[in-house]
């Protein structure tokens, strides 16, 4: 069983870097993970004897400035939608921690506005994601 480092220095949004094939881009936040199926199996009786596994799912958000999303919109010709499968990395890094990268396959699978009365514009999109890989590299 592992020990609690109580003092330690915790991941912070500080400590995070993404990149779009390669390119910084600022992001203001990122959702990714795996869900995999799952099933009760049954027989005559009333509960469950066993249980199964199944597909692999991976998802993807992110939410940009506006800012950011008119650059991107302008290397593509103005839509997002077109833009070919591209590969995120996601680095937590930081002086006392173990560097974390994850890399996640996936192209835009929406483009829009939203317009509110705050400063600083920005829109969460919802990615297809095509492969999610946590902790492809890690380095003390």
């Amino acid at each position: 069983m592992s020990r609690i480092n109580r003092n330690g220095k915790a991941y912070d949004s500080a400590d995070v870097t993404v990149q779009i094939n390669g390119v910084p881009i600022e992001v203001k936040s990122m959702e990714y993970g795996n869900e995999q199926e799952h099933q009760l199996n049954h027989t005559l009786g009333a509960r469950a004897t066993s249980w199964s596994r199944g597909k692999i799912t991976p998802s993807a958000s992110m939410t940009l400035l506006m800012v950011d999303v008119v650059a991107l919109e302008t290397a593509s010709g103005g839509d997002l939608l077109s833009i070919e499968p591209f590969t995120i990395t996601v680095e937590f890094a930081n002086e006392y921690n173990v560097v974390i990268v994850d890399k996640i396959v996936a192209k835009f699978k929406k483009e829009g506005r939203s317009v509110t009365g705050d400063m600083g514009l920005e829109y969460q999109y919802e990615l297809f994601a095509l492969d999610v890989q946590l902790n492809v590299a890690a380095s003390v």
